[in-house]
């Protein structure tokens, strides 16, 4: 298994755990009011789970598993296939500390750091298909 899948498999894993946690104690609020704070947080989680979660665990495993390009080029280009991991990662993470903050008290800084974080996940999806996208192939012969 490359090491790009493992450490994506690995922040899936962490993602999931995070979302999951958020989702609960924001869900659990709902009804029993214990921290207002987290009313913001409800996009936070889902992005987590979303991005986090699914959407890079599936990136793991195909950057794993899908066809080989050739022998000497067997998942194309690492640098983008690291690019896209380290990208993913930190705008999701950048979404995760600007989203609340610009709910419950917006402002220029928060602003930007939202649309900075959106872009780069944005910039790493794109480099998540241009890294698969050689690897989806027809067989020869049919």
């Amino acid at each position: 298994m490359p090491l790009l899948t493992r450490w994506s498999i690995r922040a899936a894993m962490l993602h999931l755990l995070a979302g999951m946690v958020l989702g609960m104690l924001y869900h659990t609020n709902t009804v029993w009011h214990y921290w207002d704070t987290l009313r913001a947080f409800n996009p936070v989680y889902v992005h987590l789970i979303v991005i986090g979660w699914l959407t890079q665990l599936i990136f793991a495993v195909a950057y794993w598993m899908f066809p080989i390009i050739s022998k000497q080029n067997m998942r194309g280009n690492p640098f983008l296939a690291w690019a896209a991991f380290i990208l993913l990662n930190v705008g999701l993470l950048a979404r995760a500390l600007f989203e609340p903050w610009r709910a419950l008290s917006p402002d220029e800084l928060n602003a930007l750091g939202l649309a900075l974080g959106a872009v780069l996940q944005a910039i790493g999806a794109v480099l998540l298909v241009v890294v698969l996208w050689p690897r989806v192939r027809e067989r020869a012969g049919h």
